[in-house]
């Protein structure tokens, strides 16, 4: 169950959000919207905001669905001329507006980036630019949401759909939590390593995600290159410092990675462990395959999509199983929309090898990779992948793409790359 506001459960977000409030509103105060756009998009940000403030059908309007009220301010508003790259005149219009003190402080600001270039556009350089508009703004720690015009035109009716997706993303920028696990919060610590390989420069980046809790609140995302270990390891042993700081010692520490961890891969995680004096913390290395499994798969005979029930665990070897993550919940109607994905493939090890006998600790940690598949806050469907995973594998996709080595630390603590 995923828990909403006023203490409301469900298992379906798309359903929840149209009659509860979110788990939790932005506590960032004063908020203020402004537009970056090409002039010839004017029609396109004032239909925006008209969907934003009255609704659009079925999607009612951005405070009634995730209670976020944005104050737009026309002032701040950027127009460009140049599609092909707009970045020098934002940069310097940004500039400007700082100079004449139309930023104030102790406000919260969120830029509408109306994007004349597809995010996924084959052009590499064009793709450059896109992220580099993202990767400015991080810099001006000035929180962003891109909307491609001709996706609207494109989408016509079917825009309505699109609406709340942006409205959640908004939301969970703005440190807002649309949903949480409805579990109890437990002292585990969580990072997640995903991975991204660039086909031009057949370079792989590996990502990570901190989380100091087993509710699916993300404290911190890096990324590095995919030799970089040695330098992953200290990140996450300086976590485990810092939430035995804040949180007393925790009870475990569990890895989700994206293909099996060596022991070469481990050591230098349990060398900086032991540094601290933490090396009797069971470390749980669960490795979820990014490619899903399409080799060994199951069939549910008395259902008439044969596919098993969201939530399937099927041990396939030595701590190995597969897992359905989908939209299939008990008798509730599955549509073509929301697809029907294979299962992912899960291995587990630990540390401390006697642990992995534990039917009750192995079951508690696939569900966890259950669970977090559903922290999804990009989209209301259902990933099969969890976002311990599925997060730092976007930042891993999007970062290497930046002018400048690193995320400006504003993007280390937000999820911009929603």
């Amino acid at each position: 169950q995923l828990e909403f506001g006023g203490k409301h459960v469900n298992e379906a977000p798309k359903f929840a959000l149209k009659n509860n409030p979110p788990f939790q509103q932005s506590n960032l105060g004063d908020t203020t919207m402004f537009f970056i756009l090409h002039k010839d998009d004017q029609a396109h940000a004032e239909a925006i905001i008209d969907h934003f403030h009255n609704g659009f059908e079925s999607f009612p309007g951005l405070h009634p669905y995730v209670d976020l009220v944005l104050n737009i301010q026309p002032g701040l508003s950027i127009t460009f001329k140049d599609k092909s790259n707009p970045l020098p005149e934002i940069e310097s219009k940004l500039e400007k507006k700082k100079q004449e003190k139309l930023f104030k402080s102790g406000v919260t600001y969120v830029a509408i980036y109306l994007t004349p270039i597809d995010k996924y556009t084959q052009d590499r350089e064009q793709r450059k630019v896109y992220h580099r508009v993202k990767e400015l703004l991080l810099k001006k720690e000035i929180t962003s949401q891109a909307i491609n015009p001709a996706k609207m035109v494109e989408q016509k009716d079917n825009w309505k759909f699109s609406l709340p997706n942006i409205a959640i993303a908004l939301l969970a920028k703005l440190d807002g939590v649309p949903w949480r696990l409805n579990i109890p919060v437990k002292k585990d610590l969580i990072v997640g390593v995903g991975a991204f390989k660039h086909q031009e420069e057949n370079t792989q980046y590996i990502g990570s995600s901190f989380s100091f809790q087993n509710d699916g609140r993300f404290n911190e995302f890096q990324y590095y290159l995919k030799d970089e270990m040695d330098v992953l390891a200290g990140h996450i042993a300086e976590s485990v410092k810092q939430y035995a700081t804040l949180n007393k010692i925790p009870s475990r520490l569990i890895i989700h990675f994206y293909k099996t961890m060596s022991d070469k891969e481990l050591k230098p995680i349990m060398d900086e462990l032991d540094d601290l004096g933490l090396g009797d913390i069971p470390v749980f290395i669960v490795t979820i395959n990014k490619t899903e499994s399409e080799d060994i798969v199951a069939f549910d005979k008395n259902w008439y999509g044969k596919m098993p029930e969201s939530g399937t665990i099927i041990g396939i070897g030595y701590n190995k199983y597969l897992l359905f993550n989908n939209t299939r919940y008990g008798n509730s109607k599955v549509t073509t929309f929301d697809g029907f994905p294979f299962p992912v493939k899960l291995k587990i090890k630990c540390s401390q090898p006697e642990l992995e006998e534990d039917v009750k600790v192995i079951k508690e940690l696939i569900d966890q990779v259950y669970q977090f598949s559903r922290m999804y806050w990009k989209s209301l469907r259902q990933q099969n992948l969890p976002v311990t995973i599925k997060y730092p594998e976007m930042v891993a996709q999007i970062a290497p793409n930046f002018k400048y080595p690193g995320i400006p630390p504003f993007g280390k603590r937000n999820l911009w790359f929603l």
